[in-house]
């Protein structure tokens, strides 16, 4: 889907719409991002929105098309999905997942494999917008109404990916939220409240590893 609509998707970030959004979410995610360590991995960087922002990174995603649009904004970028990471063990400092969990069959594997290459002390950034809030629902009508991108996509609220984050090892550290502004009012970038605001189109959540004695 990605693949064959790469410069109608990549041209939403631009559009006036578009751009209001992805700057209120650039600005919920940067102070969670700007003390974490490196190397940095995003999982389904698409064309490398939010990858390009930080030098060095590497992208990781299906679709080649996209991917050359992220190599040109300097990305470093790798062909695959999420479900099965081509990196070593203990890899990358820090892993975005922005907008992605909603878009693969099997969002916990996706965490696991993070978990993975993730170092011991890293951090795992999440990107979300939550099923049960305004914006979730006006995405889910979308997707009903056969949207090329929201069509395949499955939202989930903020427990749910908790709980998700739980299976996999991983345990809430920080959260901050923003789009508090709803669908249908005038639209303008936001600045980032701090925890989660119930209500809220875009949550911003820093996840951390649970030291093994501590799963079980």
């Amino acid at each position: 889907m990605f693949d064959l609509l790469t410069d109608k998707y990549d041209a939403w970030y631009d559009s006036n719409e578009g751009r209001l959004i992805y700057e209120s979410e650039l600005e919920c995610i940067r102070p969670l991002v700007e003390d974490l360590p490196g190397p940095i991995l995003e999982i389904g960087a698409g064309t490398g929105r939010f990858a390009m922002h930080y030098p060095g990174a590497v992208g990781i995603d299906p679709s080649l098309n996209a991917l050359k649009v992220a190599k040109k904004r300097g990305v470093v970028t790798v062909c695959g999905c999420g479900e099965h990471l081509p990196f070593k063990d203990e890899s990358f400092g820090s892993i975005f997942i922005i907008v992605t969990v909603c878009f693969v069959d099997k969002p916990w594997e996706v965490l696991r494999e993070a978990r993975g290459v993730l170092k011991k002390e890293g951090s795992i950034i999440i990107g979300l917008i939550p099923k049960d809030s305004p914006w979730g629902m006006f995405y889910g009508e979308k997707k009903k109404s056969g949207h090329p991108f929201y069509s395949s996509a499955r939202f989930y609220t903020v427990k749910d990916v908790e709980n998700m984050l739980q299976i996999a090892g991983l345990k809430i550290s920080r959260i901050r939220s923003t789009l508090l502004q709803r669908p249908d009012e005038q639209r303008k970038v936001e600045e980032s409240v701090e925890g989660y605001i119930n209500g809220a189109g875009f949550i911003c959540i820093e996840a951390k590893p649970v030291p093994c004695e501590g799963i079980f």
